[in-house]
C-alpha cells in the first residue's frame, strides 16, 4: 500500500456535523466570518460510501487560516480492471466580512496495486458561473500550494469574493485486470482571505484627525469680520 498525501492542520477552534445531516437538513457550518452551506454530493460507482460516516469539519488554524476537511472512509475495490468510479462534493462558502483571496486543497489516500491505481482530485471554485480558481491533486501531487501550472492550477482569486461555489471532483481508476483498490479518508480545503481592518483601527483614525477639528473650529470662531 502507497501513502500518497498528508494533511497538516492546528485547527484552535472545531465545528462538525456529519454530510448526511448537512445534506438532508440544509444545515451549514459557521466559524469566524465563515459559513459554509448547500452541501450536495453524487456517488457513482463507489464500493464503499455513507454519507452518514463523513465526518465534515469547519476550523480555523492557529494562523487564521480557515479549513473545510472531510473525514471517513470513501473507497473503490474491484476484482477486475479497468474500472472506475467518482465522487463529487459540492458546497457553498461566504465570507462576512471579508473577502477570499485564495484556496489550497490536500488529500489522504492510498492504492494498490501501486502501478495500476489512479486517484485525482480536481477542485473548480465558481464566482456566480464564472470559474474563479481550480486546482489538480493527483498521485505524486498531494497538496497545493505550490499551483502546478502546468496542470491549469489557479490558486489566486483576483478579484477577490465574498461569496465562491467550491465542486471537487475525486475520481478513482483501476487499470489492472486482476483488480485493486483505491482509498481517500481525507480531503482538506482552506482558504485565505484580505484582511478586515479593525474596528479599533477606524476608531484611532478619527481621533487622530479630533485635535485638527478643534482647531479650525476655533478659528472659525474667534476670526472677526469687518
Amino acid at each position: 500500500m502507497m501513502a500518497w498525501g498528508m494533511v497538516q492542520q492546528a485547527p484552535a477552534t472545531i465545528y462538525s456535523d456529519t454530510l448526511a445531516d448537512l445534506v438532508n437538513s440544509h444545515g451549514s457550518l459557521t466559524i469566524g466570518d465563515k459559513t459554509f452551506s448547500g452541501f450536495s454530493y453524487l456517488a457513482n460507482g463507489m464500493t464503499a460510501f455513507d454519507a452518514n460516516n463523513i465526518l465534515v469539519t469547519a476550523s480555523q488554524s492557529s494562523d487564521g487560516v480557515y479549513h473545510l476537511t472531510w473525514s471517513g472512509q470513501v473507497a473503490f475495490l474491484v476484482s477486475a480492471g479497468p474500472a472506475v468510479a467518482d465522487l463529487l462534493l459540492s458546497y457553498t462558502v461566504t465570507a462576512n466580512p471579508g473577502q477570499i483571496i485564495g484556496i489550497d486543497q490536500s488529500y489522504v489516500g492510498s492504492g494498490q496495486p501501486a502501478s495500476g491505481s489512479f486517484l485525482a482530485v480536481d477542485e473548480s471554485v465558481y464566482a456566480g458561473a464564472n470559474v474563479v480558481a481550480y486546482s489538480h491533486l493527483e498521485r505524486g501531487d498531494m497538496s497545493d500550494p505550490p499551483a502546478e501550472t502546468i496542470q491549469g492550477d489557479q490558486l489566486i482569486i483576483n478579484p477577490p469574493q465574498s461569496t465562491l461555489t467550491v465542486v471537487k471532483d475525486i475520481s478513482f481508476a483501476i487499470n489492472a485486470p486482476t483488480g485493486g483498490f483505491v482509498t481517500i479518508s481525507q480531503v482538506e480545503q482552506s482558504f485565505e482571505q484580505a484582511a478586515v481592518p479593525e474596528p479599533t483601527t477606524v476608531v484611532a483614525g478619527i481621533l487622530l484627525l479630533l485635535p485638527l477639528g478643534a482647531s479650525t473650529l476655533k478659528i472659525l470662531r474667534t476670526k472677526k469680520i469687518v
